[in-house]
């Protein structure tokens, strides 16, 4: 048998080969990415299926058993061009869109440019206040899973990264600070003025030294400066040496949460009010593990009384 009877044999196994390879990852690409990539990948799937293996397929027809299957491989072949140059036309005219201008938004934040936040319960208390009253872009990194996350703080961001090494399609390594650092980088410059949380700063440690961390966090600093964005950071003496803790401090300040909330909602709301007694007030709502805690409906009775309650706290 010469090369020249082999060629369709080898042609039609490289059509099946590529074609399974083709859909298989397409098909991840589907399961694991949102729109507009979803609706790309089932394009692609379906182009390697009418290329790869139907046209494959006729190839053998046309070989073996009738000359007249190539019409069966003309038309497959062409489908799945046409398909796939349809979705490629389509993308290209989206991206000819002209780009929308960021218009920096000034609604005042009260939050600085480089934050520290030394409680969680403080941080997530300024995420609330921010998303309510401010509706700047939220960007949450943090270590538990994205649903976990919005199911504990109650909280809805625009984006939420997870810090893993499982494969999410929120999940970035926490040894990849470059990646890292370009998510970042690139949400605060299509969203200025936005408000990116970190936490999870002691479990990127395990996989980088603090020389990488602080180099990370430092450029995203000078980027948000720069958008009028802000970045807020959970870090205290129980996750960093007091070294590291005074370095991080030359750039990022800490937050007087008092001061920030009362500037951002207003003295009205939350300026009267101690930060102990609104936590007691938030903690009456769940209840406290020790039995102790006020019910919700205790909790919503007790309400309307903050104001009478910070009134006699000032006389």
């Amino acid at each position: 048998m010469g090369i020249e009877s082999f060629t369709p044999y080898f042609s039609g196994i490289m059509l099946i080969i590529i074609g399974i390879y083709g859909m298989v990852k397409s098909y991840w690409g589907w399961k694991n990415h949102e729109e507009p990539v979803k609706k790309l990948a089932l394009t692609l799937l379906i182009s390697f299926g009418l290329f790869g293996i139907v046209g494959g397929i006729s190839v053998f027809l046309t070989v073996l058993v009738n000359p007249d299957f190539w019409i069966l491989e003309a038309i497959v072949i062409t489908a799945g061009y046409l398909i796939l140059a349809n979705e490629a036309l389509d993308i290209l005219e989206k991206l000819k869109k002209p780009k929308k201008e960021h218009t920096k938004r000034k609604i005042k934040c009260s939050l600085p440019v480089a934050g520290i936040v030394k409680s969680r319960e403080e941080a997530i208390t300024l995420l609330k206040a921010v998303a309510v009253y401010t509706g700047l872009p939220i960007l949450v990194i943090g270590r538990e899973h994205p649903d976990e996350w919005k199911s504990k703080t109650e909280i809805e961001p625009d984006e939420y990264i997870w810090l893993t090494r499982i494969e999410h399609k929120k999940a970035v390594s926490p040894s990849s600070l470059h990646v890292l650092s370009g998510k970042v980088i690139g949400f605060i410059r299509e969203n200025p003025g936005s408000v990116i949380y970190i936490e999870g700063i002691e479990y990127m440690l395990f996989y980088s030294d603090f020389k990488a961390v602080a180099k990370f966090l430092f450029s995203i600093r000078d980027v948000a400066m720069m958008e009028d964005a802000h970045i807020l950071i959970l870090a205290n003496e129980d996750t960093l040496s007091p070294e590291q803790m005074a370095i991080l401090k030359k750039e990022f300040e800490d937050v007087d949460v008092e001061k920030v909330l009362e500037k951002m909602v207003g003295p009205a709301l939350f300026g009267v009010i101690p930060l102990r007694k609104r936590r007691e007030l938030n903690a009456g709502t769940k209840g406290s593990k020790d039995g102790s805690g006020a019910s919700e409906e205790e909790a919503k009775e007790t309400q309307p009384l903050r104001r009478e309650e910070a009134t006699e706290e000032r006389g």
